[in-house]
């Protein structure tokens, strides 16, 4: 529909103070070791088309949670903490969107085959996944019992990661979980997929992936030399 697209992206503008790129400015090129700051502030789209995709797309589908959490193995929370937070606040108060995740870590710069995913669980808890019953998960000394993530469902789940080539790149394999879904099994969890790859440098500018569900914003920060 290209008059929602046009109003996505005149709204996207708006974010901030420096206008959200679209398109590439002057390439500088990304190198692998290099150390990197990403953030991303993940939404919900709000709005009659929005919905009306979600619920014509909307079916069961296979969440893969393989990859580390923030703060697990080789992905450190920023040092810096997360500074998009204006953005994420206009977002709100915009009324056409629905922040679900506030992102920010550090990482060495990798090339497409050795950069890790990162597992991603955000927005509203939805309870445990069907399969899992009440006897899995591990006894802790107490007795009680740890889920995994695996075991636990959210509103948006799946993997994501930023690679180095010429250019940096976000790359998504998401499903976002469309609860009530007009048309769907009342009984079984839908959702519709977020996948696709963005091409970014690093620096002040922010850069938008797009989806008919969910938006990303995203900045990239080189660290050091």
């Amino acid at each position: 529909m290209p008059m929602t697209h046009l109003r996505r992206r005149r709204f996207l503008t708006r974010l901030a103070t420096l206008p959200l790129l679209l398109t590439l400015p002057a390439p500088l090129v990304a190198q692998v070791g290099r150390q990197y700051r990403i953030e991303l502030v993940i939404f919900e789209h709000l709005g009659p088309e929005s919905r009306s995709f979600m619920d014509g797309a909307a079916r069961p589908m296979e969440v893969n949670l393989s990859g580390f959490g923030i703060g697990e193995g080789p992905i450190r929370p920023s040092r810096r903490g997360f500074e998009l937070q204006r953005v994420a606040d206009r977002v709100e108060r915009s009324g056409q969107g629905r922040v679900l995740a506030r992102l920010a870590w550090d990482q060495r710069g990798r090339d497409y085959y050795s950069t890790s995913w990162i597992r991603i669980q955000e927005g509203r808890y939805l309870g445990l996944r069907e399969e899992q019953g009440e006897e899995q998960g591990d006894a802790s000394a107490g007795g009680l019992r740890t889920l995994s993530p695996q075991q636990e469902r959210y509103e948006l789940e799946g993997r994501l990661r930023v690679w180095v080539g010429r250019f940096l790149h976000l790359e998504t394999d998401l499903v976002y979980h469309v609860p009530h879904a007009v048309g769907s099994d009342p009984d079984v969890l839908a959702g519709v997929p977020v996948r696709g790859s963005q091409r970014m440098n690093s620096g002040d500018d922010l850069f938008y992936l797009d989806n008919p569900a969910i938006g990303i914003i995203a900045r990239v920060t080189r660290l050091g030399d």
